[in-house]
């Protein structure tokens, strides 16, 4: 790429899960489109996820489980069935049904998927590059987006485009964005994820005039184990403690601090939040042979979750006394006598006085732990991607803080804020139906 300009009818910046299926739809429709890429390849973290593309299945339950924004709940909700057939239509592999959280879904062949949406695109008359930053977006005297300067190893590059979308997979890459929207633990929590999505998105939109509001602190991901080799892709799912739900979390003080029934993904975001931003993860024998030894869906291999994170240098017990989990926990900087006084208060509720539990357990009956032998290991959060992010109306159009859209601008997957905040109901559904909501957008629907 050397320093000139080139014109098409969209830009999509980011080759994800949202960017490529939005490219791919518009270049179905005969659009010339252009996707640029910050990493060496394409597919963002969609391309290291197991392709679980699942969501809850009704509006009702989403705005339940999912807690975002209404529009956004029925958008991920209504959309996904359209979405599928869109997939299927063009011959995505899909598995049988399977049935992650709270929700139904499908293992879907994302990068079979990415190799034929990039085929696509280019078969319109389009490009796909990578390796390629975009610096600012362009503007017009109006504070209309009219393309993006972007950058390459070989040079500079002006493009310019009607549309432009941000679907760059959020900010979880940075830990200045990090810290600035899920507080000071942000700063440091494990990234469970491709390190390029660095908030591109989000300081596109936000400089071009779009709003970005606060206070949105949740984000998806998983309670992990400690390791030295923490980083490595193939232990973000081996090393994720899925069950953490059905266990007893304690924070440093020795407290309880969350209803860990409502989801490891829920107690994540309240673990972050927590000082030290790590918890104890406390259970019995028989929550681990129900919970910890089995497949997180079906279409993944059982493992022993414990002796997987040991193995990899998790700070865990194994123990005959729930005593002996509290002397562990006070060799690592908990407070070994109240996590004794907690895990016997919680022992004694659950058998006699369920209602004065607090924080209570609403999604599961409660059982004390009582069977030999007890397991205690410390999961710290890690972050795939981030919940905040640009404000957006149902069109996928970003809005500046008095609700007018940027014209010009759009944004898809990650970048958008508030689809989910405290819950959940699945990334790559978000990330499929916003991207295909933002090609309609483009194509004039």
């Amino acid at each position: 790429m050397q320093d000139e300009q080139l014109t098409f009818d969209l830009i999509v910046i980011g080759a994800g899960m949202a960017g490529l299926s939005a490219a791919a739809r518009a270049a179905e429709a005969g659009l010339r489109v252009v996707v640029i890429e910050a990493a060496a390849e394409v597919g963002g973290s969609a391309a290291m996820s197991g392709g679980i593309l699942w969501t809850l299945e009704s509006t009702a339950k989403m705005a339940y489980h999912g807690g975002g924004d209404p529009a956004f709940s029925a958008l991920v909700a209504q959309g996904y069935r359209d979405g599928v057939a869109w997939l299927r239509g063009r011959d995505v592999h899909m598995s049988n049904v399977v049935n992650p959280l709270n929700g139904r879904g499908y293992q879907a062949d994302l990068l079979g998927h990415f190799a034929q949406a990039v085929v696509t695109v280019e078969g319109a008359g389009g490009i796909v590059v990578r390796d390629t930053r975009v610096e600012r977006l362009l503007t017009d005297a109006e504070g209309r987006v009219v393309g993006a300067h972007t950058v390459h190893a070989d040079g500079e590059m002006d493009i310019f485009a009607p549309w432009t979308l941000l679907s760059t997979g959020g900010f979880q890459g940075s830990a200045e964005l990090r810290e600035a929207y899920l507080g000071p633990n942000g700063r440091s929590v494990l990234l469970r994820s491709n390190p390029t999505s660095d908030g591109a998105g989000l300081r596109l939109g936000t400089a071009a005039g779009g709003d970005a509001p606060k206070g949105n602190l949740g984000f998806y991901g998983h309670l992990v184990s400690g390791s030295p080799a923490w980083g490595d892709p193939r232990l973000f799912t081996r090393l994720s403690q899925y069950h953490s739900d059905y266990t007893v979390l304690l924070n440093e003080a020795g407290h309880r601090f969350c209803d860990e029934s409502e989801g490891d993904h829920a107690n994540t975001h309240q673990t972050l939040q927590q000082p030290g931003g790590r918890a104890l993860m406390v259970s019995d024998d028989a929550i681990h042979q129900a919970h910890g030894v089995t497949a997180v869906v079906e279409v993944a291999p059982p493992e022993d979750r414990m002796q997987v994170a040991l193995e990899h240098g998790g700070e865990g017990i194994v123990a005959d006394t729930l005593d002996e989990i509290a002397s562990f926990a006070g060799a690592h900087g908990f407070d070994r006598g109240q996590c004794l006084a907690t895990l016997s208060d919680y022992n004694r509720c659950a058998r006699e006085d369920w209602e004065n539990l607090s924080p209570p357990r609403v999604h599961q009956p409660h059982k004390p732990l009582a069977r030999a032998p007890y397991y205690g290991l410390i999961v710290y959060p890690a972050i795939t991607f981030t919940f905040a992010g640009l404000r957006c109306d149902d069109r996928m159009r970003v809005l500046r803080a008095d609700g007018a859209p940027v014209g010009g601008l759009l944004a898809a997957g990650a970048d958008v804020g508030d689809v989910y905040r405290g819950g959940y109901g699945g990334g790559l559904a978000a990330a499929l139906t916003t991207g295909l909501r933002a090609a309609g957008t483009v194509m004039g629907g």
